[in-house]
């Protein structure tokens, strides 16, 4: 009595899942997936109603009725499976070919229907009312197996398509995986049943555990929907798509959880490829705090954020936010966030900027770029009431440099002297290749004295530091001009001081540092 009552109560459980089920799929999921899926809950719910009607029926022609109704579920149950297994991995069915398929369970509806005149199904009948569980006891037709045989058939089908298209979407593995499993599931159950009614005659292996199987599968399939959205992840075709653009692709909801990635994206963040949807993407390693918060951005203006590659590197990235919205409701629903590697445009702009603003020979500033930069100081200085220094610094003897040794030895001795420079000023000091041998220094902040004492350490760095090139150590001095924009009006006329004083240090006898008031 007690395993009756608990079969009867799974049964009735597992009914109000089913009711629950169609509600859910029916009021909240739009795919046009959930078609085939409601068909194959409906007849899982014809099954289920028929054969807990079978096992509450007192009389043979009432248990009988409730039998046939178990087979207006189970009969059409291996069809519509077929037909939602097809459509939900995108293989195409022909009209013709679901027309022929439809045939079979037809007929096998109608040999139960008619089974009390032909006996094509049952050869006869009879109920055990001290033992409930047991059902309606039949003795087989000749065509008893023929629902077996086609459920079979569609069946393995079904599982066959699940297969493929699990080797190409491993990203789906538990859903359809659950799929296969509630495939698969009623016909092993089926197969077993009927294997020991043929084999043994103990009462008990009688009991046919096929409802037990289907209660098993609306269960499976609840979890597939509520836990792992069967419905709400992109369909194959689109997921195909989606997999196929360089860009990374990430789908949130208005909470910033995940709803759905492309293969570029889980490449990007491994970690997406287990992050449950629904779940915070923010646990997402290496997510970028930039993207945390997508409602504060523009989605004209997009976002640009850094991620470290492999290496260690930088790689740079531009992500685009759109915003999706309930189209009858205005209602907003969640963003797409796009993502695109934008590396080697970003490296290829500083390697375009670097050629317009460095000297290809030394590295440091070119001459237009140090004036655009020294002009704007200049004028800052002066708006600041602070002091700027100007040098010009021109090497000693450099022409003899390429005349003896060649003009290698002689770009060898640029490229060594741009080096002590830059090794003595600060790192916000302006270093320039004026011209030829020439080189400009431009400092702020610093007084007089501190402007010659730095030049003075330039002059005696270059000197002890010659150029070794081949087996020769090339000697190198400069002369350096030194000029304060407190004895000028303009940045040209500071240029002019400044070269005024070098070339009075070239008449001193070079090697020297020379200060501009000392040649007014």
């Amino acid at each position: 009595m007690a395993a009756y009552v608990c079969v009867i109560t799974l049964l009735v459980l597992s009914i109000l899942v089913t009711v629950y089920l169609i509600v859910v799929i029916f009021w909240h999921c739009r795919s046009e997936k959930r078609n085939y899926f409601m068909l194959c809950v409906l007849t899982i719910f014809l099954y289920l109603i028929g054969h807990l009607c079978e096992l509450t029926a007192f009389s043979v022609g009432g248990a009988l009725v409730a039998v046939k109704v178990m087979y207006a579920g189970s009969c059409f149950l291996p069809v519509m499976c077929l037909f939602f297994i097809a459509d939900y991995c995108d293989v195409e069915l022909r009209k013709i070919y679901a027309r022929f398929l439809l045939l079979p369970p037809c007929l096998g509806l109608l040999l139960v229907w008619t089974t009390e005149r032909t006996g094509l199904m049952y050869a006869s009948c009879r109920f055990d009312a001290d033992n409930p569980l047991l059902g309606l006891q039949i003795d087989e037709g000749p065509l008893y197996y023929f629902i077996y045989g086609y459920a079979v058939i569609y069946m393995a089908a079904g599982c066959a398509i699940l297969v493929r298209t699990l080797l190409l979407h491993r990203e789906q593995f538990k859903s359809l995986m659950l799929l296969f499993v509630v495939m698969i599931a009623p016909l092993i159950a089926n197969g077993v049943y009927i294997l020991f009614n043929v084999t043994f005659h103990d009462a008990f292996v009688h009991i046919n555990f096929t409802p037990f199987s289907m209660i098993a599968a609306i269960v499976l399939l609840y979890i597939n929907v509520m836990r792992y959205d069967l419905f709400d992840i992109v369909p194959m075709a689109y997921s195909m798509t989606l997999d196929c653009i360089r860009d990374a692709f990430v789908l949130v909801n208005v909470n910033m959880k995940y709803m759905g990635s492309n293969r570029a994206a889980r490449r990007l963040f491994p970690q997406l490829e287990n992050l449950r949807r629904g779940a915070a993407v923010a646990a997402v390693e290496n997510w970028p705090h930039e993207l945390l918060n997508v409602a504060e951005y523009s989605e004209e203006l997009g976002v640009r954020f850094v991620l470290p590659d492999e290496g260690g590197e930088k790689r740079y990235f531009s992500a685009q936010i759109d915003s999706i919205f309930e189209a009858r409701k205005h209602r907003l629903l969640g963003w797409i966030i796009l993502i695109q590697d934008i590396t080697n445009s970003i490296r290829m702009m500083k390697k375009l900027e670097q050629v317009a603003y460095t000297d290809s020979l030394t590295g440091i500033y070119n001459r237009r770029h140090f004036m655009e930069l020294a002009m704007m100081q200049f004028e800052r200085a002066k708006r600041a009431n602070v002091a700027c220094h100007l040098m010009m610094l021109d090497l000693d003897f450099f022409k003899n440099v390429n005349d003896t040794y060649g003009h290698i030895a002689g770009d060898a001795v640029l490229r060594k002297v741009s080096v002590c420079i830059k090794e003595i000023v600060r790192s916000y000091d302006l270093v320039a290749r004026y011209g030829g041998e020439e080189f400009v220094v431009m400092i702020s902040d610093s007084d007089g004295e501190t402007a010659m004492r730095l030049a003075e350490r330039i002059r005696s760095h270059v000197e002890k530091n010659p150029c070794r090139y081949e087996d020769h150590l090339l000697p190198i001095t400069f002369s350096i001009g030194v000029a304060s924009d407190k004895d000028a009006d303009s940045f040209e006329t500071l240029l002019r001081h400044a070269d005024d004083a070098m070339y009075e240090a070239k008449k001193n006898g070079r090697n020297r540092v020379v200060a501009y008031r000392l040649v007014r």
